[in-house]
């Protein structure tokens, strides 16, 4: 053990895991380098968080020279930055979402999403969730979080009032008339259960990720069709004066080839959770509403000493322009195509896209009582929206040998997924195409 890791493990709590245990000194582009000089290909991009790689030149000049200007102020004052960057969100998100509060990350998106739910909603003490979700790390993001229970151990009893529904699977029913029984059958089971325990007049809001992040990079179901579940819960909000919540904390600014995952879907939440990719590396999260319902906070209600801070909102403002001129949606598109076509070559039949069209149920999740286990002994299967790819494994086992192996080769990987079966691909969108091979071609080597 390196004098780092050991001084690491002295000084630094370890209720933060890592990943992998390498002390890294330098990040630039797709690769981090360690104490020894070692070169690492990161596929994992601080967690869907480097949109546009490490160190990029221009998110570098503008944090400097915004600090040569101003690095702190709080809400002493007013300051351009923040007032820039709030403006430019509501010209880029969905409907009219136009009115943004800005804080550190995506846990505190949550938790302050969570107080505006509660001053709009009075006296409606109930939130619904989907399992497998993951919301973040706080106390009250963690009262949403389904994904582990590990995340919830210990910290019993938390927020009451929080209610859990299935996330539909589609890959474990693949046609479109599966689809659309899995959607009737949610809307069976909400209006089973609020007719039995839960009446839709006491719940405030429901929360959904479009693309489940932690619990396995899994979208809902419907997109670019007509019978979607998230025009259903748009739908049963509207009808029962619920508010709509869509946590685009991972899935958001252009992971998923468009630059809200909602855009799929043709669906407009009432409140929107950014952060990760929101800044291009820089602490910074917001949930954004329209302003009549973002009014429902009163000055004070509400507050962070450095949410929105000068640096973090003039890198944010790059990274957005830079993502509209770069054109690097389209590269997030050809890349996941790459990672698709390339195991589907080695491994025919592991593109799960084409089970949801063809019909075929696949998944390699382990047996939860569905039903749909048929392609449970399959060496790998692939899903997910743009650069958000899961590598489905039949085994926990199997994806750590993977991520293991791919450590040795110098290729920095990450699992997710309920069970840990699942190596989640989450590159920076500005990845080469020479680099993402190198990285499929070492996963591709030991299932071989």
């Amino acid at each position: 053990m390196s004098d780092s890791l050991e001084r690491d493990a002295k000084y630094l709590s370890p209720a933060l895991g890592r990943a992998h245990h390498i002390v890294a000194v330098k990040a630039k582009g797709s690769y981090i380098t360690d104490e020894q000089g070692d070169n690492y290909l990161d596929l994992t991009s601080g967690i869907a968080v480097n949109q546009i790689g490490h160190a990029h030149p221009e998110i570098v000049e503008a944090i400097a020279k915004q600090a040569a200007d101003c690095i702190h102020t709080s809400c002493v004052v007013h300051y351009p930055a923040n007032i820039d960057l709030a403006e430019k969100l509501a010209q880029i998100m969905p409907g009219n979402l136009q009115t943004s509060f800005f804080c550190n990350s995506g846990a505190e998106a949550v938790d302050g999403s969570m107080k505006l739910v509660k001053l709009a909603q009075p006296g409606r003490n109930n939130v619904f969730v989907h399992r497998g979700s993951f919301h973040g790390r706080t106390l009250g993001a963690t009262s949403l979080t389904t994904s582990k229970s590990s995340y919830r151990r210990y910290y019993d009893p938390i927020l009451t009032g929080i209610h859990t529904t299935e996330f539909p699977n589609i890959y474990e029913q693949g046609t479109l008339k599966a689809r659309k029984f899995l959607i009737n059958h949610l809307k069976d089971i909400f209006h089973n259960y609020m007719d039995t325990a839960v009446h839709p007049q006491s719940v405030s809001a429901i929360y959904i990720e479009p693309v489940l992040g932690e619990g396995g990079y899994i979208p809902a179901p419907g997109i670019g069709e007509e019978e979607n579940y998230l025009q259903f819960l748009r739908d049963y909000c509207d009808e029962h004066g619920i508010l709509l919540v869509f946590d685009e904390v991972q899935c958001g600014f252009a992971r998923t080839g468009k630059m809200f995952a909602s855009e799929y879907y043709g669906v407009v939440p009432d409140i929107q959770l950014m952060a990760k990719g929101l800044s291009g590396g820089v602490p910074l999260g917001a949930f954004s509403a329209s302003h009549e319902l973002m009014s429902k906070m009163p000055p004070g209600s509400h507050g962070s000493t450095w949410g929105g801070n000068p640096i973090a909102c003039r890198a944010s403002l790059k990274l957005i322009e830079i993502l509209e001129r770069d054109n690097i949606m389209q590269n997030v598109l050809d890349r996941s195509n790459q990672v698709f076509d390339f195991f589907e070559k080695h491994f025919e039949g592991s593109d799960t896209r084409k089970a949801v069209a063809d019909g075929s149920p696949r998944t390699n999740e382990p047996n939860r009582g569905h039903g749909f286990s048929a392609y449970h002994n399959a060496k790998i299967q692939l899903r997910g929206l743009g650069l958000m790819i899961a590598l489905v494994f039949p085994d926990n086992e199997t994806a750590t040998k993977v991520k293991e192996h791919c450590f040795k080769e110098k290729i920095l990987t990450l699992s997710c997924g309920s069970f840990g079966n699942i190596i989640r691909l989450a590159p920076d969108l500005t990845i080469s195409e020479e680099d993402l091979q190198k990285g499929l071609d070492a996963i591709a080597n030991i299932l071989k």
